[in-house]
């Protein structure tokens, strides 16, 4: 595994993605090793030999250059920012550098909204942080409900078991928190183990079907059958029938509402 130190030049970005103003990545590249990674393309703009998954560059001066991003500003920044979109921000080498704390501690010095999505139950270390923003939303990537099937697909990431122990001690702190059921693969993933799981430790939550069209699918389909044969001719079946993408949804907008949560959207990708 390759992790070595970096000197970024911008860290407060504009994003692209929907519903969100701005974006901070303290790292590039990830080491939790996802099988399905979307990121995969991010290597493209590094000079790393490696695979993706097997290296990792931390943006040590992250903290400071936020610091002086936000004080360049003429009015305050009040947009909510994103921490992260292609890499994960509790990853475990944030345990040696601490980038994404002292990123939080800026932002909550200065009242920046905050949003966060992260596989990882080291988010639990920042949770006095947390409890300081007026306005903070910790979200918990939950594809797969089984610690098994994640250790195959998911290697490097906390298992499901300990991310939902997370949501539920974060809630308990007040802190609000919410699901991104993504990806979400047939054969693997099922709806009916994982927003009842969820039932009271969430507040909301969202579903992304698996994209065939990025990342690692073909990778996907060979880890699965290396451990179950059948549920890989599932997930190659099913992946692109728009029926079965229909009745997840129904499902997952059915158990929703028995709990009491809300569902917030069902994205699929349509090839």
């Amino acid at each position: 595994m390759s992790v070595r130190e970096i000197q970024a030049r911008g860290i407060l970005q504009k994003s692209r993605l929907p519903g969100i103003d701005y974006v901070i990545n303290p790292y590039t590249g990830c080491v939790h090793g996802c099988v399905y990674c979307y990121a995969r393309f991010m290597k493209r703009f590094t000079d790393h030999p490696e695979p993706w998954g097997a290296f990792l560059d931390a943006k040590v001066n992250a903290p400071e250059l936020l610091e002086r991003q936000l004080a360049r500003r003429r009015t305050p920044l009040t947009e909510c920012v994103f921490l992260s979109s292609v890499t994960d921000p509790y990853q475990p080498p944030e345990k040696q550098f601490g980038l994404t704390r002292r990123i939080l501690e800026v932002l909550a010095r200065r009242g920046v909204p905050v949003e966060i999505l992260t596989k990882s139950d080291l988010v639990l270390r920042d949770a006095d942080i947390l409890s300081r923003f007026a306005d903070a939303d910790v979200g918990m990537s939950l594809g797969i409900a089984d610690d098994s099937w994640a250790e195959l697909l998911e290697p490097r990431a906390s298992p499901p078991s300990r991310r939902l122990a997370a949501l539920a001690a974060l809630r308990g702190r007040g802190i609000s928190t919410s699901a991104f059921i993504s990806p979400y693969i047939p054969g693997v993933s099922d709806i009916r183990r994982i927003v009842p799981a969820l039932a009271g430790k969430i507040v909301s939550f969202g579903v992304e079907a698996i994209n065939t069209d990025a990342g690692n699918w073909q990778g996907t389909l060979s880890a699965i059958a290396r451990r179950d044969g059948a549920a890989a001719r599932t997930a190659a079946r099913l992946a692109g029938d728009p029926g079965f993408w229909r009745d997840v949804e129904a499902q997952a907008r059915s158990l929703a509402a028995r709990a009491g949560l809300e569902m917030t959207g069902f994205f699929h990708h349509r090839g």
